[in-house]
Parts: C-alpha cells; structure tokens; sequence
C-alpha cells in the first residue's frame, strides 16, 4: 500500500496549493475542480472548492503535512505514481497554432503549428486550466495580428505561455515569477524545449522588468492584479494589448475597472468553465 494526502482549497488556490504540495515532497498531485469532469464514484466538489490528492513516498510525510494542512490521510493500493499519472495528462490545442504535449507524447504537427513540451511533474502551468488555456489561445491570436511582437508573461509558472510566445516568434519575450521555485521550473521547461531566447526574471514587481511590450499577459490572482495595476499597465507599449486572467467570471468587471482607470481600453472578454479572460488596449 502507498499513502495520499487529499486536500480542499478554493478553486482559484488550488494550483498554488499544489506547487506547495511538490514543494513538501508529493510524488504527484491529482487537482479536481469543477473545470474537469470526475471519474465515476468520484465524491462531488462542493461550490467553489478543488480538491487535491497528492501522493507521497511515505506514511509520515503524509501524516506530518495532515496536522499542518487540515488534510486527511489515505491509503491506497501501492502503484507507480511516476507511471499511473501521465494517463491524465494529454496533448491539448491551445490556439490555432499551438499545442502543449506531455513529455512522453509525440504530436505530428501542420505546416505552421508549434508545440511546447510540459512536464506535469515540475509546477504550476501545464496548459489544462481554464485560465492558462485562455492565456494561451490569444497570444497565439495576437501574435498572428502582431507578429514579431514582444511579450512579457507575469506570473509565469512553468512558463508555458512565454514558451509558446517564442516558439511563435515573439521578438522579445520576458517570464516573470516571484516564486524561485516556479521560476526555476520554467527555466527547466525552457531546456526541455530547447528554446533559450527567453529572459526568465524573479521580479517582485513589472517595475523590475525594463521596457514596454506589445503583449503583457498577467494570469495571476484578482487581488495582486489590483495592487500592481499602475505597474502592469505601464509596460504595455502604444498600441499593445493586456491580457488578464486567473480571474472567475465573476471578477472579469473589477480587473477592467482596475486598468482603464490607467487609461487602458476595454477590448473583450471570454469565459470559460467558470473562469474569464480580459483584454484592454493602449491607444
């Protein structure tokens, strides 16, 4: 037998959680929220909540982390994490040029169509959330309006989004994290890809990043999207375009509200599973 950790988090948390959860030795973290459908048999998440399942090598580690987490121990039949995981992890289309793969899958591509490789084991970010999704169907969209364009990506993760950026040709592109931990993820997906035209920043700040950009990404929470809202704003060049996200649809009006206020222009929204993308626009 092996032993899991099974923990609820708010939904808009429970990617951040599992970056915890690897940082604390999880073997693998399954993430269930309301954005995937559930095996059968599977217990219903409650409004609002994700529920996690991390996979540890030992009894302790679990019950350690079960008195700091609030989380409940579970004992199941021994398998190989590192093996059984990948069954839930697929190629996915991101754009109309763009696709993110596991490791361990080939992809066949069309004339013009890129893919990222993303391991599901090293952090935040492998593309199946709504919000990364989101993300990274329009800067596929606006790098084929703008092409050539700089990018700077805010809040990284595992990088997928800036990687996609320059495998479609993106000028300049700039990751930025303030987690060392998720940046260092990224850097390890850039080597993975073998792409090293990316500046990847531990930035606690956009003002730490020099110069503006003609597409800024920023899918980070609502909060920290209104606080840095002055900074974010300012590096969007003249006529570039923001993209927010890691936003429920119920927030998509407070993050436009925070950005025109910086003389930014509403563009659009798009929601998916719950989750909204906004744009605005410099003039």
């Amino acid at each position: 037998m092996s032993w899991a950790l099974v923990v609820s988090a708010p939904e808009e948390e429970a990617e951040l959680v599992a970056s915890e959860l690897f940082d604390s030795g999880a073997l693998g973290v399954e993430v269930q929220d309301h954005s995937l459908p559930l095996m059968p048999g599977t217990p219903a998440l409650p409004d609002g909540r994700a529920r996690l399942i991390a996979h540890f090598a030992s009894r302790e580690e679990v019950f350690e982390l079960a008195q700091l987490t609030s989380g409940e121990p579970l004992e199941i039949e021994e398998q190989d994490w590192s093996v059984s995981w990948r069954a839930h992890h697929k190629t996915m289309r991101m754009g109309p040029r763009s696709w993110v793969r596991p490791p361990w899958e080939e992809l066949k591509l069309s004339p013009g169509e890129v893919a990222v490789a993303i391991d599901p084991g090293m952090a935040f970010g492998t593309g199946s959330h709504p919000t990364t999704s989101l993300c990274c169907e329009r800067v596929d969209e606006l790098l084929q309006t703008f092409p050539g364009a700089d990018v700077l990506d805010i809040g990284t993760g595992t990088g997928v989004i800036a990687l996609i950026a320059a495998r479609l040709g993106a000028a300049r592109v700039v990751g930025t994290e303030n987690d060392p931990v998720a940046l260092a993820a990224a850097r390890k997906g850039a080597a993975l890809n073998g792409i090293d035209s990316v500046d990847w920043l531990l930035a606690e700040n956009p003002d730490d990043v020099p110069g503006e950009f003609g597409i800024v990404i920023a899918n980070i929470l609502l909060n920290p999207l209104e606080e840095l809202a002055v900074q974010i704003a300012q590096r969007v060049a003249p006529r570039g375009r923001l993209v927010l996200s890691g936003l429920l649809s119920a927030q998509g009006d407070a993050a436009v509200h925070a950005y025109v206020q910086q003389g930014l222009r509403y563009v659009e929204r798009k929601e998916r599973d719950g989750w909204c993308r906004v744009e605005l626009a410099r003039d």
